[in-house]
């Protein structure tokens, strides 16, 4: 396991700041001129966090990885009691702005719970699919396992989060609710194999080397 460092300060830094920003604006949806389906706001950064988790699971191993998944949980938690507490304080009469307020991060909490159980299944999921991946290819062919756990740990927190979302506590029905989540996980497919560059990059920025099997190939002649 490689001994933490700065840089695996930076993509936690970047990891907890993409979950906790997405909560707020997550519950805006929109219509994207190149995807058919309804698509949150949310999907717009959320991408990000697998690439970390699967660089980091490579890099740092699999318990790094999953000290990242439970500080990222821990963020959302402070986002959902820090939102909840500030729009429950009374406002000041010189205020006005108080409904507005309300509506925004009124909503953050059933997000942030949605967000909670789809975010904790997936990203542990997506931890667990990569090392398996790795143990089955024999550490080889990084982009395969990158998107094969990212594929299938989508579709989790696509289902979770949507079903707690928009249909437990939301308007969808259930017709809705299979179209969005069937649209939600295409789209991130989608994301997943574009964004497998810089799976690649990543590695590079951290070890020197593009791919695990160049960077074994090096140890080995250093070694020799």
């Amino acid at each position: 396991m490689r001994p933490l460092d700065n840089k695996y300060l930076i993509l936690l830094t970047v990891f907890i700041s993409v979950l906790s920003i997405l909560n707020v604006i997550s519950g805006k949806l929109s219509d994207l001129p190149i995807w058919p389906t309804v698509v949150g706001a949310g999907i717009i950064c959320y991408w990000i966090t697998f690439p970390i988790t699967d660089v980091v699971s490579e890099v740092y191993g699999k318990a790094n990885a999953q000290f990242l998944v439970w500080m990222g949980f821990l963020a959302n938690a402070m986002v959902l009691g820090l939102s909840t507490w500030a729009v429950a304080l009374t406002p000041h009469e010189t205020y006005a702005h108080q409904d507005a307020f309300a509506t925004v991060l009124g909503s953050v909490p059933i997000i942030i719970l949605a967000s909670l159980c789809a975010y904790l299944a997936a990203q542990t999921h997506d931890v667990w699919a990569y090392h398996f991946w790795k143990r089955v290819t024999g550490g080889k062919h990084m982009w395969l396992r990158n998107n094969l756990s990212t594929i299938s740990s989508q579709l989790i927190d696509s289902i979770i989060f949507n079903g707690i979302a928009f249909y437990i506590f939301g308007s969808w029905d259930i017709h809705t609710m299979i179209g969005a989540t069937v649209g939600y996980w295409l789209l991130k497919i989608c994301i997943a194999i574009v964004d497998t560059p810089l799976v690649y990059l990543l590695h590079f920025w951290l070890t020197g080397h593009w791919s695990p099997a160049q960077k074994a190939e090096a140890d080995t002649s250093e070694s020799a």
